[in-house]
Parts: C-alpha cells; sequence; structure tokens
C-alpha cells in the first residue's frame, strides 16, 4: 500500500451517530460522547496508524485475549474512555465481526468515519463505508472530504478485530494496548507484541502504570495503559 500525495479522489463521508466495537462500551459511553464537539481538522495524505485493543489471559495464561463470542469478557470504564479519548474525530476501520457485535442502536461510532472491512460484495454496513481490504479502507479515509466534515485524518485507528489487528502490523507506527490482568474466558487473540519489543521493532512506554479500576466491582484487580511506537 503506498500513501501516494498524488492522488486526487475525494469521497463524501456517511452520517455517524454513536458506538464503539462491543455492546456494553456503547450503552455505558453514550451519554459521555452526546456533548463531544468537533473543533478542529487536519487532513493529511501521510496519516498515522494506529491500533489500540485491552487484552486479559485466557484461562490457561495465555496473553493477549481480546474477545469471546464477538464480546469483551469484562468491563472496565477506564478503558472506554481511553478508547473515546484516542478516536474521537478520527476514522476507524473494523472487521465485520468487530462492526456487527455494536448494537445497532449506537453505530456507526459517533463523531468518526466508520469503516468496515468485508470481503463480501453484498454486505452492507448502514452508516459506514464497506471496503474490501485494509489497504483501499486507509487509502480512502486518507483522503479529505468536500465540504471538510471536521474528521481528522491524520490519524486513522485500526479497532478491531483479531485478524484485522494481525494483518495492520505491517502499516503500524503506534500500537495502544490497555493490559487487564485478569484470566478469562477467550476464543479471539490480539498479535502477541512481546516479541516484537525484544527484536527492537518497537519500543515500549507506559501512559499509565498499574491500578485498581474506579469500580471496586468490576472483577479487575488492576490494569495498565502502554503504547507501543515503531521504531
Amino acid at each position: 500500500m503506498e500513501h501516494d500525495s498524488s492522488r486526487t479522489g475525494y469521497h463524501q463521508p456517511q452520517p455517524a451517530s454513536a458506538g464503539h466495537n462491543f455492546r456494553s462500551f456503547a450503552e455505558d459511553a453514550e451519554e459521555q460522547w452526546d456533548d463531544d464537539i468537533i473543533e478542529e481538522s487536519t487532513h493529511t495524505t501521510h496519516p498515522r496508524i494506529k491500533l489500540i485493543w485491552a487484552q486479559a489471559y485466557d484461562q490457561d495464561g495465555r496473553p493477549g485475549a481480546i474477545g469471546l463470542q464477538g464480546q469483551m469478557p469484562w468491563h472496565l470504564r477506564e478503558d472506554m474512555k481511553h478508547f473515546k479519548d484516542c478516536t474521537i474525530t478520527h476514522p476507524v476501520i473494523m472487521g465485520r465481526r468487530t462492526w456487527e457485535s455494536l448494537d445497532p442502536k449506537f453505530r456507526p461510532l459517533k463523531n468518526r468515519d466508520n469503516y468496515v472491512i468485508s470481503r463480501n460484495p453484498e454486505f452492507t454496513a448502514l452508516g459506514a463505508i464497506v471496503m474490501p481490504s485494509l489497504d483501499e479502507a486507509i487509502d480512502l479515509a486518507s483522503e479529505p472530504a468536500i465540504p471538510d466534515d471536521g474528521v481528522r485524518r491524520d490519524e486513522i485507528w485500526i479497532i478491531g478485530g483479531g485478524q484485522l489487528y494481525a494483518e495492520a502490523l505491517q502499516f503500524a507506527d503506534e500500537i495502544y494496548i490497555t493490559d487487564i490482568d485478569a484470566r478469562v474466558q477467550a476464543d479471539t487473540y490480539a498479535p502477541d507484541m512481546q516479541a516484537h519489543i525484544e527484536r527492537g521493532l518497537f519500543t515500549e512506554e507506559i501512559l499509565r502504570d498499574w491500578t485498581a479500576p474506579e469500580d471496586p466491582t468490576s472483577g479487575i484487580a488492576r490494569y495498565r495503559i502502554r503504547v507501543l511506537k515503531h521504531a
């Protein structure tokens, strides 16, 4: 994939309303997002590609557990706010299953261009733009809208699921990971980034060190947030 500054194509984004890649997130965050105001717009043909996920351990101790039957097997309000703060006003790209995990009344994600990857030419996603490949979605998401819609295209966020994260690693400038100190049932996993760190392909920065959630009934002992930056 090339981000060619000589391209002249434009797109008119579909309207957006609200949501997240899992139902409980959307329901809890809806009120927070109602008052969001888009204040600036940045257009660029060379956006930074950023991935974001939360991960725990599965029952066997394997790291990178991110989902079970299309849902997050935990509830962490602080991670919801972190996701919203990172992605608001930017394009987001997700796989079909991630899109379908959203409650229909909360999708697409508010104040973001929503792109859904599906190789099925008959698949539709109301309020989102369906693209056949990640490369093409990134290229289209990079192009400015006419008239200006306030979406900032200096960053494009990949928000799931597991297969799309693995495919997007080749493009990733930064990866934002919320580590959750818990064992959960899981059938979906994020890429194991430790080997990439040890090989010097990514550097690691702790944004928020291990801390307990504000909600003592969350069932989560502690969590942390870190960012991996492509070296």
